[in-house]
């Protein structure tokens, strides 16, 4: 016998379609029949002993012309009689039949605690004893239903796998009755089976299946006198398919929560390679720079020029990543003094060197001052003037500064004339080592603008690019702090 047909199946596994109802007596209610058979009991004995006397009267012809009538009259008394005895009768009969419908009325309405009492053993106490039986049952399923609903509620997959598989037997004893339960976790043929002997604890066991994939099985054994129904198996079969679905949950939260962990660690390894590689390069560059200075002091060459500015891009670079990692880290504080901006773009611009490109500085700040960290404006101001003329494609780069009082701050912006940056690279503009789609061809870190908008926001300003417009470049706004005339 090979192992899949050793699979104990369920009794309750297969679920045949429902049969056609089953149509009792002609199309007539029950009152209307039984009042039409009292009416027949108590008309036709009358009326057939009158026929026979009138019969054997009319035979002998003694037949008294007053008879016939009399006989007549009788039996339309005894039908009138018989009819209203019959609608009592009938009335009577009906009354514990129609307790038991509005009994059945209050167990659809929920109202379960209501029983019905009919004396004797007839069919009458036979059906209200059955329907107290099934009102029983489905108090019991209730509770059973409740307990399930509260045991799916309190498996969080944060407690994982091993938790949930024990819980949830304790669950299955308290909400089913129990004698014992296990949750079985792999190929359910493999599991043990278990033959209902009577007189012996009656086993259950209920696949725990999510959509068709089998996690497992719930084995459990019940005691010997508990009724154990179809319901009773569908509902355990709910319950099984809902303690699936958490395992599966925990299942799939501890590979997430491993794939987060190993994710930290990673970029706190990335963190630190930055940081280690940031400090190494700083020195040696700074080196290079110094000696070219002096070398092209002592004797001009356009060769050391290149060599100091080159090595000077690379510092500004390192200086990015440094900026980085103490922002990332939150080791970043701004040191805030106040400063006029016009001097610090035009002397920012001038480090630049972008004499070939077009400059127009508009200073309407009417005096008011910017409350920045320095050094870290320097940096936004050369990230933001930089990209301006290497994207602007020669042409002029302008700068605006003025005032928003009612906000207190002030607003630089820095536009150029060149193909702006285009829709489906805005959003992502501002994250870490990204790059527009046109300017891929560019050299650079891809930091510039993330520093500089973590820059703005930790000296409580801000970086925007403002909306796309027709025939323009990119524009970006710095927004800073300020002060008045007044207060400085």
């Amino acid at each position: 016998m090979t192992q899949p047909e050793r699979r104990l199946r369920d009794p309750f596994e297969s679920i045949d379609a429902p049969p056609e109802p089953e149509r009792i007596g002609p199309p007539l209610s029950f009152r209307t029949r039984l009042t039409a058979g009292l009416v027949a009991a108590a008309v036709l004995p009358l009326t057939g002993f009158g026929i026979a006397v009138l019969a054997i009267e009319a035979a002998s012809g003694n037949l008294d012309p007053t008879f016939g009538p009399l006989v007549l009259f009788a039996i339309a008394v005894a039908a009138v009689l018989g009819v209203l005895i019959a609608y009592v009768l009938a009335a009577d009969l009906t009354r514990p039949l129609r307790a038991i419908a509005a009994a059945v009325d209050r167990v659809s309405a929920g109202d379960l605690s209501t029983p019905i009492v009919v004396y004797g053993d007839d069919e009458l106490a036979r059906l209200a004893e059955s329907h107290n039986r099934l009102a029983d049952d489905l108090g019991r399923r209730d509770q059973e239903l409740s307990r399930i609903l509260a045991a799916l509620e309190s498996a969080t997959p944060r407690e994982g796998v091993e938790w949930l598989v024990n819980r949830a037997a304790d669950d299955a004893r308290a909400a089913f009755g129990m004698i014992d339960a296990t949750i079985l976790l792999g190929d359910p043929d493999l599991a043990p089976i278990q033959e209902d002997v009577p007189g012996e604890p009656r086993p259950a066991r209920a696949i725990l299946r999510v959509g068709h994939e089998e996690l497992g099985i719930l084995i459990g054994r019940l005691p010997a006198t508990r009724a154990w129904e179809r319901a009773d198996q569908e509902l355990l079969a709910v319950f099984a398919s809902g303690i699936a679905v958490a395992i599966r949950n925990a299942q799939l939260f501890t590979r997430v929560e491993a794939q987060n962990r190993q994710l930290l660690e990673l970029d706190a390894a990335k963190d630190d390679f930055l940081r280690g590689v940031s400090h190494n390069l700083q020195t040696p560059l700074t080196s290079i720079r110094a000696y070219a200075d002096q070398l092209a002091a002592a004797q001009p060459d356009r060769r050391l020029t290149i060599i100091a500015e080159q090595s000077e891009r690379l510092s500004r670079m390192v200086r990015q990543l440094l900026t980085v990692t103490r922002l990332e880290s939150g080791a970043l504080r701004p040191r805030t003094e106040v400063v006029a901006l016009a001097p610090r773009v035009r002397r920012t611009w001038e480090a630049l060197g972008g004499s070939e490109t077009p400059f127009v500085l508009d200073d309407r700040s009417s005096g008011w001052l910017a409350v920045v960290d320095g050094d870290q404006l320097d940096q936004v101001l050369w990230a933001l003037l930089d990209n301006a003329v290497k994207y602007g494609g020669g042409t002029a780069v302008s700068v605006a500064i003025d005032t928003d009082e009612r906000a207190g701050r002030l607003r630089l912006r820095v536009e150029d004339r060149g193909p702006g940056v285009a829709d489906a690279d805005r959003d992502r503009l501002f994250g870490r080592f990204e790059r527009g789609g046109r300017q891929a061809h560019h050299e650079g870190s891809g930091l510039g603008l993330y520093v500089s908008r973590e820059l703005c926001r930790a000296m409580g300003g801000d970086l925007v690019l403002a909306p796309r417009q027709e025939g323009g470049g990119a524009v970006f706004s710095v927004l800073l702090p300020g002060e008045t005339p007044s207060e400085s």
